[in-house]
């Protein structure tokens, strides 16, 4: 075996002694996975929830706020969720997170109009978020090097499995119960994970400097100006009715572009250890891997809320359109459990970096080309590419952006991996509702009657979603062929790309 592979963090050490792990740590990880699942499973819960929830409040923009209310709070917590957990203790902060997304989910089932919904929507995303992200960090702070990649395989499992699952949940705790038993049903077991965490999660010393020292170092500013022009955008994609024409359009899209361009310069030049900084992006293979990840959830997502309703449209129920969603999550499972081992036995990951990205081009084409007279396997096959392709690619990604920087810099990295993760699902799913939607408006205009369930205008509008999120794909796969095939020890490596 080479000196490469031997010394690959991926890989365990035989200089490093053995030391068991005691069963408290391994019930604290246990709670904050099962926390991780929850989260990961909200993000996809509303996706055959969607159009239920819709009709009842009959607004058909909250097909896509249901889904982008959630990811815009996932946004905005990721990136800071590790420098808050290092002032305030891993601890204190996974309870806070947990007991955020906890509350977020009991109110989205006790509410009662829009802005209610979205609002608990964007808190129980807040919650979410940094119940993955701390997640993560408490399995490295108790786990050893030589052992921390197979739990962080386990950790991407569950993640990848409750993204894939959330919309089987969703489904059949619809038909069984309603639409509010989705959210309530999940408040007590993430009750209990944040009770487990809390009993069984090490407790932090203090690092002995000032809260208000330690305080400044978070990127507030550059927070602010990420999330508010995020919301900006959503709002302006994502408003109903004629949108040129319409002043709040017209205002919020370029309010949100200047907000987004405060956040790059402040990123460039004012904040002192910023969300995303941009010296990172010196290295080509994390410009690529963050783009990659951009580009893939971007499609993934468009495609997790809009198969759903073309499966729908097709008469099933929404616990029968959760069944015929099941090949995405063990896709999604099987997939990164798949790669995380090969890249572990082996060291390397060169053929992932095509294979994956372009299942989620094939499975965007099939979709693209679906009709109501696709034979009913074809849909399924296309979600296992979906889910494998996804699945293998987030933990590829992650492994290859390790990869690349050194050590220190790993925090970061994964940070900034996070941020264009999540900024990708909720651009990609406002993207596509806007084309959604604008194609049902006008469906009318040309034909003179409503654009309804099962009418040839509505799989138009369908296609119209798919194609973009083929066009996504491409770009992801045009990405990933960029992400180097490291072979050196990343202490090496960050001479070679970075600053």
């Amino acid at each position: 075996m080479s000196d490469t592979i031997a010394q690959s963090p991926f890989l365990p050490s035989y200089e490093e002694p053995e030391q068991p792990i005691k069963s408290a740590i391994i019930v604290a990880i246990a709670s904050t996975w099962v926390a991780t699942f929850l989260a990961a499973a909200d993000s996809t819960v509303t996706s055959t929830l969607s159009a239920t929830i819709a009709h009842e409040f009959d607004s058909l923009a909250l097909v896509s706020w249901l889904g982008t209310g959630y990811l815009i709070g996932l946004t905005a917590t990721q990136p800071l969720s590790g420098k808050l957990s290092d002032i305030f203790g891993r601890r204190v902060s996974f309870c806070v997170a947990s007991s955020m997304f906890t509350i977020g989910n009991i109110i989205c089932g006790f509410s009662h109009s829009q802005i209610t919904l979205i609002a608990a929507r964007i808190l129980t995303g807040i919650g979410g978020g940094g119940c993955i992200s701390i997640s993560t960090f408490i399995c490295s702070d108790n786990i050893p090097l030589h052992r921390r990649g197979i739990w962080q395989g386990i950790g991407a499992v569950v993640y990848t499995s409750g993204m894939g699952l959330g919309a089987v949940i969703g489904g059949l705790v619809n038909d069984h119960l309603g639409w509010r038993w989705a959210f309530i049903g999940i408040a007590p077991v993430s009750l209990i994970a944040t009770m487990g965490a809390a009993t069984f999660v090490p407790r932090q010393h203090a690092q002995g400097r000032k809260l208000s020292e330690m305080l400044s170092r978070v990127d507030f500013a550059g927070s602010v100006t990420l999330v508010s022009a995020l919301v900006l955008l959503m709002l302006g994609l994502n408003h109903e009715g004629p949108r040129i024409e319409n002043p709040l359009f017209l205002a919020v899209i370029p309010l949100g572009l200047v907000l987004l361009g405060a956040f790059l310069y402040i990123e460039c030049n004012w904040a002192k250890e910023p969300i995303i900084p941009l010296s990172l992006f010196r290295r080509r293979t994390v410009t690529a891997a963050c783009l990659t990840a951009w580009f893939m959830s971007m499609a993934f997502y468009a495609l997790t809320f809009y198969v759903p309703l073309y499966l729908q449209m097709l008469g099933y129920s929404t616990s029968e359109t959760g069944l015929r969603l099941l090949p995405d999550s063990i896709g999604a499972g099987v997939g990164s459990f798949i790669v995380g081992l090969i890249i572990r036995l082996t060291g390397k990951y060169g053929v992932f970096r095509y294979t994956m990205p372009i299942l989620l081009v094939i499975a965007a084409i099939g979709f693209a080309l679906i009709s109501t007279r696709t034979h009913w396997i074809l849909p399924e096959f296309y979600l296992l590419c979906k889910g494998f392709g996804m699945g293998g690619a987030l933990t590829m990604l992650i492994l290859a952006l390790l990869h690349a920087v050194p050590h220190e810099k790993h925090a970061t990295a994964t940070s900034a991996l996070y941020a264009f993760r999540s900024t990708g699902s909720t651009l990609g799913l406002s993207i596509a509702s806007a084309i959604f939607n604008r194609q049902i408006q006008h469906a009318p205009l040309k034909e003179g009657t409503s654009c309804m369930e099962g009418d040839a205008c509505y799989l138009d509008a369908l296609h119209s979603a798919f194609r973009l999120a083929l066009g996504l794909a491409c770009a992801g796969f045009i990405s990933a062929l960029f992400v180097r095939n490291h072979t050196k020890r990343p202490q090496e490596e960050c001479f070679e790309e970075g600053d």
